[in-house]
């Protein structure tokens, strides 16, 4: 099993110091390093019989780390906290609290077990065998059905959470909002320009995601319906979730898509805008009612071959018939 090694350090050595003078119930920090202490009194999704040592190994998107950590900390009674490391580019995150309740070498293991290979790749790393559940902020593409096929594997995929696709802008951009045909026509070339959907004279940039990534996949199937986008080789950016961000914070014309939870809970920043589609602004509400043109499920995945005494299964029927408290406590809207 592998894992990076400075991610390795960062979990074990260096965010345990964010814990240094920090109150139970504290508010975010002048420097908004720390958000809530959250105290695991009465767990939110619990496994009679789990530990350190029999933990499913976990994989999943960048969107849905939060979740998976919570999930973690509720499973083996660890209060934890929010926390946004002040280095730049990081993104809001969940922190364990391990004081008197883990060894290091325990630390260690869990920290193995957390995997974190984005979503095609903990999908690749699910039919592989190589971890035991995952959860991302999509099911299975059509390239994944694929290889799932020729290497005999079929997966049991349910959806335990709402999620959106919106699209950012750079908060100098005038425009609010896109209809769902202009943002098919900007990205199949047809509208180059923002003076066509009445915006400023400047050329779009229009800001894509890599193949397989959850958000391309969706883009790709949901609101491009079949159509191809056109190819902008100059405005790949990249396999990072956050990598979008940094484009439309330097490019005042720039377009790009990512997750709202992504954008509302991790991100955090007023220095990109999210706008409406079809007049319709992406929200919690807007997500809850349906009225949001482009909803997304996040899901849990295992597979089907799995061994039904196994954590890993006891763990992917609790999300899908009780999981809907540790769900709203991770900020995401319950399926």
């Amino acid at each position: 099993m592998k894992i990076n090694r400075l991610s390795l350090i960062f979990i074990l050595i260096v965010m345990p110091l964010f814990f240094v003078n920090c109150d139970d119930g504290d508010e975010n920090s002048p420097n908004d390093v720390l958000g809530p202490y959250v105290k695991v009194d009465n767990p939110s999704i619990s496994i009679d019989g789990i530990n350190v040592e029999n933990f499913p190994i976990m994989d999943g998107s960048d969107s849905t780390m939060p979740l998976r950590w919570i999930i973690a900390c509720n499973l083996l009674k660890l209060n934890y906290q929010w926390i946004k490391p002040p280095m730049p580019l990081w993104t809001w995150d969940v922190l364990p609290d391990y004081e008197g309740k883990m060894t290091e070498e325990e630390r260690y293991n869990l920290a193995i077990k957390m995997q974190h290979a984005n979503t095609h790749g903990s999908f690749v790393n699910l039919i592989d065998g190589t971890v035991d559940l995952i959860i991302t902020a999509r099911s299975i593409s059509r390239d994944e059905k694929v290889y799932a096929q020729e290497k005999g594997v079929e997966l049991l995929e349910s959806p335990i959470a709402k999620d959106a696709l919106i699209f950012i802008v750079n908060p100098k951009n005038p425009i609010g909002s896109l209809s769902s045909q202009q943002i098919q026509q900007i990205y199949t070339g047809t509208i180059r320009n923002w003076s066509g959907v009445g915006g400023v004279n400047a050329e779009i940039s229009p800001y894509i995601r890599n193949s397989n990534s959850g958000s391309q996949e969706k883009m790709e199937t949901m609101v491009m319906e079949g159509l191809e986008m056109y190819d902008w080789p100059e405005m790949y950016v990249g396999e990072g979730m956050i990598s979008p961000y940094l484009q439309i914070q330097l490019d005042e014309n720039g377009i790009a898509y990512t997750p709202f939870y992504y954008y509302d809970t991790m991100v955090d920043s007023d220095e990109t805008k999210a706008i409406a589609v079809n007049g319709i602004m992406p929200s919690k509400e807007t997500i809850i009612n349906g009225t949001y043109p482009y909803i997304t499920e996040v899901y849990v995945a295992v597979r089907s071959d799995i061994d039904r005494s196994s954590m890993a299964y006891k763990l992917y029927e609790a999300l899908v018939t009780s999981g809907t408290a540790v769900v709203e406590e991770s900020g995401y809207i319950p399926y």
